[in-house]
């Protein structure tokens, strides 16, 4: 005959294998849950890189397009009778159009580096007075082409920092070049180079667009997203220039700041270290520092 077992006893080692039963489905339910999430990123990943690069293949072809059409009546000049003056406006349009190749071009690349983690830093000196003089040097194509006006501020005095001289150049192209698309002819993109109000090396940049929302500047920071603006917008590109820039500038300690209104253009401060700067003295209050020049009058006629 079984002995009898006390109740409590039984109740015990029950409670026991129920707390075990459900630490085990936990257990299991996380696992789960991490895998669903893993696979969900991954999705949402193939579904932007496939998007990008649909995108570019429109981007890429337009400007290839116009230099294989402009090129080829520029060779048949003289069945299609044209002069001297028609044939220098044909070869600007395939400046204009190789120039826009080539930054598409750039930025696949860069993309590419930040896919496979191969991109390499040389810090030195660096005088942003004289990256901003070149990088709108650069940009002045495309800004004859669109009819915006470059209005630079304070031009001549060395502002000195600290970083990688093609990464920080590259930022500035991008900065520019969304400034530039932001812009309808007559529009104007106003940069300067300057110390902020905490003594730090900046290059502000400012335009006189249609302005962004909170919610379109989260996505224009998110690589592969593009900001769409409805269907009378002019087709603008991948929208990757504000991600780029903003990796280059945190990748060499500096700090990206962006803030815009809708209808009153929007403005970007690239803040970086001075030069043989230490990384853990970086002051956190950057973000309150005033803006290097007045946003109200940079709307005025």
């Amino acid at each position: 005959m079984r002995p009898l077992q006390l109740f409590h006893r039984s109740e015990g080692s029950l409670l026991s294998d129920y707390a075990s039963m459900m630490g085990d489905q936990l257990l299991r339910r996380r696992a789960d849950l991490e895998v669903r999430a893993a696979r969900a990123e991954a999705e949402n990943a193939i579904k932007a890189r496939s998007e990008f690069l649909a995108n570019m293949n429109h981007e890429l072809r337009t400007p290839l397009n116009a230099i294989m059409g402009f090129a080829t009546m520029l060779r048949e000049a003289d069945d299609f009778a044209i002069d001297d003056e028609r044939t220098a406006e044909y070869a600007q349009y395939i400046l204009q159009s190789a120039d826009l190749l080539l930054g598409h071009i750039n930025t696949i690349l860069e993309v590419a580096a930040f896919e496979s983690g191969a991109i390499e830093l040389s810090n030195q000196e660096l005088d942003l007075d004289v990256l901003l003089t070149e990088a709108i040097e650069r940009a002045k194509i495309r800004a004859d082409a669109a009819g915006v006006a470059i209005v630079r501020k304070g031009e001549g005095d060395p502002v000195l920092a600290w970083g990688d001289e093609a990464r920080v150049a590259q930022a500035i192209d991008h900065i520019m070049q969304c400034a530039l698309k932001a812009c309808g002819e007559g529009g104007r993109v106003l940069a300067r180079a300057a110390y902020d109000d905490s003594g730090l090396p900046e290059i502000a940049v400012r335009d006189e667009g249609k302005g962004l929302t909170d919610d379109e500047i989260k996505d224009a920071l998110t690589a592969f997203n593009e900001v769409h603006r409805g269907l009378d917008r002019a087709f603008s590109g991948p929208g990757v220039g504000y991600a780029i820039a903003k990796t280059f500038i945190e990748m060499q300690d500096g700090q990206f700041f962006i803030k815009s209104r809708k209808e009153r253009g929007t403005f970007v401060r690239l803040v970086l270290p001075e030069p043989e700067f230490d990384a853990d003295a970086i002051d956190d209050d950057l973000a309150e520092t005033q803006e290097p020049f007045d946003v109200e009058t940079s709307h005025a006629a």
